[in-house]
């Protein structure tokens, strides 16, 4: 059985800091199946080591006491009440109709 991804730590359980290899680019990439330059390799490398850095100074910030949220500021959605209405709206439909018939559109017969 291989040993737990770091990877893949959820919460902080795996102290471990993950640093990306050429070898984990390599990886994914093969599992994306997509092909990567070696000068792409070395870009990709370095952009996704200073991602995870920043992941770890992230993950070194005391957030206890904080209760998750969606944004930063709080949202409110404008509500207004609900009002049934059934406005008689045939005759200004009709209106732009080329052919109406006793309150009915009139279309031309397709089918023999």
């Amino acid at each position: 059985m291989n040993p737990p991804n770091p990877l893949f730590s959820f919460n902080g359980l795996n102290a471990i800091a993950m640093t990306i290899t050429e070898a984990t680019i390599r990886h994914v990439a093969t599992l994306a199946r997509l092909e990567v330059s070696p000068d792409e390799l070395q870009t990709y490398t370095g952009q996704l080591s200073r991602i995870l850095g920043l992941m770890e100074q992230l993950r070194a910030i005391p957030t206890d006491g904080i209760a998750p949220m969606s944004h930063a500021v709080e949202l409110t959605i404008p509500e207004r009440e609900d009002q049934a209405v059934n406005p008689d709206r045939r005759a200004a439909m009709l209106a732009n109709a080329p052919d109406a018939t006793e309150g009915c559109f009139r279309v031309p017969k397709i089918i023999e």
